[in-house]
């Protein structure tokens, strides 16, 4: 059964009234309280020691960091561990590798509180400190606290609730149901009864009303009754009389409302005037009866020129009838005016004259004779003029069209730039790491050879030479990987940016070739919270453009980075490769966001289809990716998914391109290879 205020009682409506006029507030009031409370338990409990256990450790761990003494970290950290609320805390090295790590017990992501401070020597960022703080004490807290709140509000609800229904309904619900029996039994007919009320108060003062009204209903009642039987014989009267008039009305009626033209008939003294119109007439001329019946000034009106009107009366006073006139009167619709072909005859009926006329609308049939020789006589011209305006439309749709392929390609080539500045700034600040560290060793070992030159002109001894052997090895070891790591980092990035400008084919490894580019995008992946997970099994060589296919995969990389993952969310972007049938390979390019809507998908490897206008996207980036792989690396590409399961982009490539595409392949890449990169992206 629905529920439905307008079917609760009075006393129900005012039970419901006043406890909630009681529970809302106190409900606000106490829920204000407990988010007060819980916001200021939050900053004390678990916001301030945060705070200052993450500015302690940073401070901290740089020396160890520095030194890589794990056993000192480990000791501060544990320092840090002794309070319960803790949660977790992990110190990282300059690279990225966790340094000192602990964790009391896994907490839901919602019962955690993070932040996190860089490590800084000598101005200098070698380290990062994350430190998480749960809130599961606090809420436990304020969950006791939140029942007794409860507890002693529900107390005072219950007591302040029963006060002011008492008086409530002593007061007003019992009156006015009092009342209401009283004021039901004056509805059904007994007036003779007046109302007993002894209070005087706004109730006492509506039941005096009542019974005046009573009274005064009683008196008309008596003064109607009487009309009534008065009315009843003069009705009873007249509707004798008019019988034997309708009776033979009735017949003539009958024949003239029958008709299928348009009937008027006019009395001819004094003046002629219309005295009937049949159904037909009323359909074509769109007066109705009342109307046109009713002012002689209405008749006259609906001829368009009087003295028509004054012709057709007097050819039938001469000759008694007429025939095919034509016409023009006035249309009650107001749209337009009607051609009449009018026919009509004189006749006389117990001494008086009537005329009845029969006005025929010939209005469309003049209209269709005149359109059809209009018609011919202007064809020719409009197919003149048509045929030089869609000659002007095509020339004007042709421009436009040149005017947008120049204005893609400019788009295009701008993005293009952008997307190779953010590769080779990504690069630089790659290479920034190790070359700087190489120079701070080199710098150390010049300095200590210098100290040790000094020190053999005066005498060198055998503990020193051990100290500075041992320091040479340690600093030469550094030099070696860093520079090697430098070196890696410029034989990919060369790789990525031969296979990006030259756009040759050549055969290559599909992990290595992955390997590389995943490397070279390093930059923008770090900087983002989402991260890139490769599973291409080993084995599998293709002999196609590794240009085009570092750049679908990079689009497809950013496509995700861009449209699929929120601010908050830490997304992973899966890139699996498999053996297929038919000599082909299958590439997997999968995430864990939210998905692409069904009313999108049809239509997101449109040109400039971006659901980020403005803020970032152009539109051009999946756009770029289907011609890239059904036109260069001759393959297919699909897309499969739900609204908040993530997306699957599946690419079915040849192993072995056709040597037919290589002549496509240039132009294709100059025009299109451009990932989709945000506006103002800095690695």
């Amino acid at each position: 059964m629905k529920f439905s205020v307008r079917n609760l009682s009075l006393r129900q409506i005012s039970v419901l009234g006043v406890a909630l006029g009681i529970l809302l507030p106190a409900l606000i009031f106490g829920s204000l309280i407990a988010r007060s409370r819980y916001d200021r338990e939050i900053e004390l409990r678990v916001q301030a020691p945060m705070t200052q256990y993450t500015e302690m450790l940073s401070k901290a761990m740089a020396v160890p960091i520095w030194n890589v003494d794990r056993q000192v970290g480990k000791q501060f950290v544990e320092g840090v561990m002794r309070n319960p609320e803790v949660a977790r805390v992990v110190v990282t090295d300059e690279a990225g590798a966790v340094f000192v790590s602990q964790q009391k017990l896994q907490y839901a992501p919602n019962q955690l509180r993070r932040m996190m401070r860089p490590v800084v020597l000598e101005k200098r960022i070698i380290g990062r400190v994350e430190v998480a703080v749960t809130t599961e004490y606090v809420a436990k807290d304020l969950l006791e606290d939140l029942l007794k709140l409860m507890a002693a509000i529900t107390a005072q609800v219950i007591l302040s609730f029963g006060m002011v229904w008492y008086v409530f309904d002593r007061r007003v619900v019992r009156p006015v149901q009092r009342l209401q029996t009283e004021t039901n039994r004056l509805a059904s007919g007994q007036l003779s009864e007046p109302l007993v009320w002894q209070r005087s108060d706004e109730i006492g003062d509506l039941a005096s009303g009542l019974n005046v009204m009573r009274l005064n209903l009683g008196r008309l009642i008596s003064e109607r009754e009487q009309q009534n039987k008065i009315l009843k014989q003069e009705l009873t009267e007249r509707m004798r009389a008019e019988a034997a008039l309708r009776e033979t009305e009735e017949k003539f009626i009958a024949i003239f409302q029958a008709s299928p033209v348009a009937m008027t008939v006019m009395k001819c003294h004094p003046v002629y005037r219309m005295i009937d119109v049949n159904d037909a007439w009323v359909r074509q001329f769109g007066w109705s009866h009342d109307a046109i019946l009713g002012q002689i000034s209405m008749q006259e009106y609906l001829w368009c020129q009087p003295e028509d009107m004054q012709h057709v009366m007097k050819v039938l006073e001469r000759d008694g009838e007429i025939h095919a006139f034509e016409a023009w009167c006035r249309s009650g619709l107001g749209h337009h005016n009607l051609l009449c072909e009018i026919s009509g005859k004189l006749v006389h009926i117990a001494d008086e004259a009537f005329v009845i006329l029969v006005q025929e609308d010939i209005t469309e049939k003049r209209k269709n004779e005149q359109e059809v020789h209009r018609m011919n006589q202007t064809l020719e011209r409009r197919v003149s003029e048509r045929t030089r305006e869609l000659q002007e439309k095509n020339a004007e749709l042709n421009v436009v069209l040149n005017n947008l392929k120049r204005a893609q390609q400019e788009l295009v080539r701008t993005e293009k730039m952008a997307a190779l500045g953010s590769l080779v700034a990504g690069v630089a600040h790659e290479l920034n790491t190790p070359i700087g560290t190489s120079v701070t060793v080199a710098s150390t070992l010049h300095q200590q050879t210098e100290d040790l030159a000094a020190q053999f002109e005066q005498g060198l001894r055998k503990s020193s030479l051990q100290d500075f052997l041992s320091n040479a090895r340690l600093g030469t070891d550094l030099l070696l990987r860093n520079l090697n790591k430098a070196s890696e980092l410029v034989s990919s990035f060369k790789q990525v940016a031969v296979d990006r400008t030259s756009a040759n084919r050549r055969r290559f490894a599909l992990h290595e070739m992955m390997d590389e580019l995943i490397l070279t995008l390093g930059p923008m992946i770090r900087k983002s919270r989402h991260g890139v997970q490769s599973d291409i099994a080993e084995g599998l060589v293709l002999d196609s453009y590794p240009g085009a296919l570092g750049q679908v995969m990079t689009n497809l990389i950013n496509n995700a980075f861009i449209h699929a993952f929120d601010e908050e969310h830490e997304g992973v972007v899966q890139i699996v490769a498999r053996a297929a049938a038919d000599d082909k390979i299958s590439i997997v390019v999968s995430d864990n966001g939210k998905g692409i809507l069904p009313a999108h998908i049809s239509r997101i490897f449109d040109p400039f289809f971006t659901t980020r206008l403005g803020q970032g996207g152009s539109g051009l980036g999946l756009n770029i990716v289907y011609n890239l792989v059904h036109e260069v690396l001759e393959g297919s590409i699909s897309v499969d998914s739900k609204p908040g399961q993530g997306t699957r982009f599946e690419l079915l490539l040849p192993a072995v391109v056709r040597a037919a595409a290589e002549a496509h392949q240039t132009s294709v890449l100059a025009q299109d290879a451009v990932p989709e990169t945000p506006t103002g992206y800095q690695p």
